[in-house]
């Protein structure tokens, strides 16, 4: 098919609808040689709330290493200390809780972590005293 200026796009590329970044990215890589960027360098945006605050805060999951270092972020983005994870190890004033992909909320810390990270759609930071239900081990 007939291409659309130098760039290289091809014309059914353009009546297909806007691509996403990532069909951007992977062109564009095309284009100078490359092969697309590996999962090793995905990007897992989900927003966070956390009762009584007015605000929400996004966070890319798939930046952190486990569930401590997740929890240590949320701690000092809503500047807080009471954020953790309800393991049965503390007593904390806050658990975090997320939505995954069937739409089911889940405690933090149910599942491995890489399942977590692929899974999770959005999380939510509330009272433990409402988390407790969530809990497994509850």
């Amino acid at each position: 098919m007939a291409g659309y200026g130098n760039d290289g796009v091809d014309l059914t590329e353009l009546t297909l609808g806007p691509p996403g970044v990532n069909a951007r990215k992977a062109r564009r890589a095309r284009r100078n040689g490359q092969l697309p960027s590996s999962s090793a360098s995905m990007q897992a945006f989900v927003k966070v709330s956390m009762d009584g605050t007015p605000y929400l805060r996004k966070v890319d999951v798939a930046a952190y290493d486990d569930y401590g270092e997740l929890v240590e972020a949320l701690n000092e983005m809503f500047c807080c200390c009471s954020i953790g994870l309800m393991d049965g190890y503390g007593e904390w004033e806050h658990a975090v809780v997320y939505e995954d992909g069937d739409g089911d909320w889940m405690l933090v810390g149910d599942v491995p972590w890489e399942m977590f990270v692929t899974s999770c759609k959005r999380m939510r930071v509330m009272r433990s005293c409402e988390a407790r239900g969530l809990s497994s081990n509850a």
